[in-house]
């Protein structure tokens, strides 16, 4: 009988150790929320992502409920980096599972945006524009800084409410439009009335007649209805 004794205390401390291993083992949960959060710790770390972007992580749902795992959670992106991309989530122990969690990228900056529709062939007035912000990965052309830069420009597509707008969308000087030459002549300002012969936008070389000579020469754009030459 003291045998039987002395095997009770060590049996219960070997069943009490057993106990604090399987609890020291036990897997963790996660709710979706946490895991958001998660993956938008692990996003912020990587090299991937587009110098200066901001990223705009989705929710995962919350009817997703509680996910458990005993091993540290594996990130990575699934599938290339771009304007969006998609985060995977994944466990492997005590069951393998996956979640993929959406993420956008926006870089913005400060622009020109119609107020309102505008019709082809509009000519811009004040009224038109206002300074804004828009998301630079997503804007295809050259942004416009100041609106009153573009007063008097012609509308060659047109445009929606609120949308970007650029250069490309405008011709500064217009095929047939009447245009101011000027050009530096030692040191001297030289100023003559052109025609346009093609549709140009700021830095475009285009021809223009001169009415005066009637003589066609090329010329840059350099603001709307202007060209310069140089002699």
């Amino acid at each position: 009988m003291y045998d039987n004794f002395l095997k009770y205390p060590l049996l219960c401390a070997l069943s009490a150790a057993v106990f604090c291993a399987a609890f020291s083992l036990q897997a963790a949960s996660f709710s979706p929320q946490q895991l958001t959060a998660a993956a938008k710790e692990w996003l912020e770390q990587q090299k991937e992502i587009p110098q200066g972007a901001q990223s705009q992580i989705s929710t995962l749902d919350s009817r997703l409920g509680h996910k458990t795992c005993d091993q540290p959670l594996q990130f990575s992106f699934a599938g290339p980096v771009g304007n969006q991309a998609t985060v995977q989530i994944r466990c492997q122990s005590p069951q393998t599972w996956q979640l993929f969690v959406a993420v956008r990228f926006s870089q913005q900056t400060e622009a020109v945006l119609s107020l309102r529709n505008i019709a082809l062939g509009s000519l811009i007035t004040a009224d038109m524009l206002t300074l804004g912000q828009a998301d630079l990965r997503l804007t295809r052309g050259s942004l416009i800084k100041n609106p009153a830069s573009v007063l008097g420009a012609r509308v060659k597509r047109s445009l929606s409410a609120g949308q970007v707008v650029t250069l490309q969308d405008l011709c500064l000087v217009c095929k047939g439009d009447i245009v101011t030459i000027s050009g530096l002549n030692n040191g001297l300002e030289v100023r003559a009335v052109g025609i346009a012969q093609m549709d140009g936008i700021l830095g475009d070389q285009i021809q223009v007649t001169n009415r005066q000579s009637n003589r066609t020469i090329v010329a840059e754009v350099v603001a709307v209805k202007k060209v310069a030459i140089k002699f």
